[in-house]
């Protein structure tokens, strides 16, 4: 099939990711936004898992990574719940980290196992992400997953160009199984970038506003019965939608935001990157650069 990217252009996928696109699960994830509620009051910022799905997928392959980690890259997602991260605020669940409890568990969807199965691909061999270093590091390295979200949020919030976005990315490289940049010059660039998006978007006065507001209602709408955290594993229309049968989610959302929110605070998880450099033949940190 045919697969325009808004930021990495046209690709033909086929065969095993082809099939893993359409089943149901993964499907799913067009109701997903990326940035969790700020759509509701954003309506530019719609970019889903979905996309960054794929996104992750297609730099693991520029990097030549094994269709396993491929194939990891697309469906590391799949366990997300309504609103992203939403319900890690929620539950104040500290390493923001929520859907990762329950990946095996979405992993054992009968549709995606058929796929799997079809191409003899181990359904155990992708249940630990953390072993596919493409796709997963620890900050302060840079991963498939960090890149594609800094570069997909940064394009839909107007903080990049797509020219720019086609010079960093044939400024990656591997090294020992991990990404490093060509130079420098990539490496201040996509550092520069996250510490804005982390800065002025993540915690930007919007954003941290909706999801208290969210939260705030969420946790009213569980206390009430009106939801249930089940409905978390479907998309976030159907959590719209049940939240709006017994009350104007969007009502509620202005109340709220025009009694305004004071003291009121949102603790979210701190990220900093320090991305991996070829110098000389030599890997080093940014920060040990000269």
């Amino acid at each position: 099939m045919k697969y325009i990217d808004k930021i990495y252009g046209e690709f033909e996928l086929s065969g095993v990711i082809e099939e893993i696109i359409n089943t149901n699960v993964f499907q799913r994830l067009k109701k997903i936004h990326q940035g969790g509620a700020i759509f509701l009051i954003n309506p530019k910022v719609n970019h889903t898992r979905f996309e960054h799905s794929i996104g992750v997928m297609l730099i693991i392959k520029k990097l030549g990574g094994s269709i396993e980690e491929q194939i990891a890259g697309l469906i590391h997602d799949i366990s997300h719940t309504a609103f992203s991260h939403l319900i890690d605020y929620v539950f104040e669940v500290e390493e923001e980290d929520y859907h990762e409890q329950r990946y095996r568990e979405v992993l054992e969807d009968s549709e995606l196992n058929a796929v799997l199965e079809k191409y003899h691909i181990d359904r155990t061999v992708l249940m630990d992400t953390e072993k596919f270093n493409l796709l997963e590091s620890p900050l302060p390295y840079l991963s498939a997953d960090r890149i594609d979200y800094t570069l997909r949020d940064m394009f839909q919030i107007g903080e990049t160009s797509l020219k720019e976005i086609c010079w960093f990315v044939n400024g990656l490289a591997t090294f020992d199984n991990r990404i490093v940049l060509k130079s420098k010059d990539y490496a201040k660039w996509f550092q520069s970038k996250y510490i804005f998006l982390t800065a002025e978007y993540f915690e930007s006065e919007e954003n941290v506003e909706i999801n208290i507001v969210m939260k705030e209602i969420i946790k009213d709408c569980l206390g009430k019965g009106i939801i249930e955290e089940k409905d978390f594993f479907e998309d976030d229309f159907y959590l719209m939608d049940k939240i709006n049968q017994k009350s104007d989610l969007m009502r509620r959302i202005d109340e709220i935001r025009v009694n305004g929110l004071k003291n009121r605070r949102l603790s979210t998880k701190k990220r900093m990157v320090d991305p991996e450099v070829i110098v000389n033949d030599l890997i080093l940190k940014l920060s040990e650069v000269n």
